[in-house]
């Protein structure tokens, strides 16, 4: 696979950083707030994304190193 650019780099950071906020979000509203989201669906619309994510972020980071 080839490298990343520095934007596209960038580019990754971002994507990873909303969907890690967003799952840590989710997460947090379905613990002490209320039970909105089945947990089934819960993990996979915002868990596994964002676990993808961060492994794809980790993978494209050392490649570019």
């Amino acid at each position: 696979m080839p490298t990343l650019s520095r934007d596209e780099l960038k580019t990754w950071r971002i994507a990873t950083f909303v969907m890690v906020t967003l799952a840590a979000a989710v997460f947090l509203v379905q613990r002490f707030i209320g039970q909105f989201f089945d947990l089934v669906f819960e993990v996979c619309i915002f868990y596994i994304p964002a676990f993808t994510i961060v492994a794809l972020l980790l993978y494209f980071s050392s490649k570019s190193s």
